[in-house]
């Protein structure tokens, strides 16, 4: 899955608004919800729309490992409030990793911006599907280079090929 940088979030998004990464989140998840009842999200029920990203959830994994396993320890401590918060809660937690280098407001002081050492996929009967991104700017006459955000994604990727990146928090 790549990311759609065309899309309003990130094209408009500046220091001090707030991002809202759960839209990017299940707008780059589109496609996997309209398997669901080929219905948009915001169409669902939440109960529906519950059931809806479990199952999304249930495939998903976060540098090779399952995201439910991963983040055991946070569900865990989420046991107290209903399915649908802890499933929109685990969300939430998995879009801020995803989409970190495009908030402005998670920029540091060198202008950089943030970073984590998650790579995201959702995983289909072994056939993985990484949420990733290739984007390239002009670099000259005919020269075309990637942009700093996917070169970052590139780099999460070879880092979880070569098994580099964490297996549990």
């Amino acid at each position: 899955m790549n990311i759609n940088t065309d899309n309003a979030i990130i094209k408009f998004s500046d220091v001090g608004k707030n991002f809202p990464y759960d839209k990017l989140f299940y707008a780059t998840l589109n496609k996997y919800i309209l398997e669901y009842k080929n219905a948009r999200l915001d169409k669902l029920t939440d109960h529906d729309a519950s059931v809806c990203l479990a199952r999304i959830i249930r495939k998903m994994e976060v540098n090779d490992v399952p995201v439910q396993q991963f983040f055991k320890e946070e569900l865990d401590a989420w046991s107290d409030v209903s399915n649908y918060t802890r499933v929109l809660r685990l969300c939430d937690l998995m879009a801020r990793d995803i989409f970190c280098c495009f908030d402005k407001n998670r920029y540091d002081e060198n202008g950089d911006f943030a970073r984590v050492d998650r790579i995201y996929c959702v995983n289909n009967d072994g056939e993985r599907d990484y949420i990733t991104l290739e984007e390239y700017v002009r670099s000259g006459l005919f020269k075309k280079v990637l942009t700093p955000e996917s070169e970052y994604f590139q780099d999460l990727m070879e880092r979880n090929r070569r098994g580099l990146l964490p297996k549990s928090k």
